[in-house]
């Protein structure tokens, strides 16, 4: 069974699958006399362990990539921000007599710096949300998963 997963086959492992095999290959692991240590072959652990990387929820993936894309568009949006505030400084510079036009350049200015501060700040916070939802879940299902395993274990005494 371990061959045919580690020939590529784990599409259609699920989580618990894993970590049943993981499981069972610490039961399984030659235990240290007078402790409840054990002495575990290393490839095996890692490989059960990148498996269940490899399988973890979707939604893990794209928390990630919801919040680098959050932080990409802050940076962005900063770095865009900043440019326009420095366009605004120069051309302020240039119309020294024209008291006006300044003022609108500045105002202007301040409400794209603030529009992008809130827009980014709207974007991390339902970012942060989804992120703290999946992981919840996923918390949730890991938690149902050692309850089993310590009851499982409990009950091999």
């Amino acid at each position: 069974m371990q061959d045919n997963l580690r020939q590529g086959k784990t599409n259609e492992t699920d989580l618990v699958e894993l970590l049943d095999h993981l499981t069972e290959t610490i039961r399984e692991a030659k235990g240290i006399p007078f402790s409840d240590n054990c002495i575990v072959d290393r490839e095996d652990v890692l490989y059960w362990v990148n498996q269940i990387r490899e399988n973890l929820p979707a939604e893990i993936h794209q928390a990630r990539w919801l919040l680098e894309q959050n932080r990409q568009i802050v940076a962005s949006a900063r770095q865009k921000a900043e440019s326009i505030l420095r366009e605004t400084e120069q051309r302020s510079a240039i119309m020294v007599n024209e008291h006006e036009i300044t003022m609108q350049a500045r105002q202007m200015a301040q409400m794209t710096i603030d529009q992008a501060n809130q827009t980014a700040w709207q974007m991390r916070m339902a970012s942060v949300e989804y992120a703290r939802q999946r992981l919840t879940e996923v918390e949730n299902q890991l938690t149902e998963i050692l309850v089993k395993v310590q009851k499982n274990k409990k009950d091999l005494k």
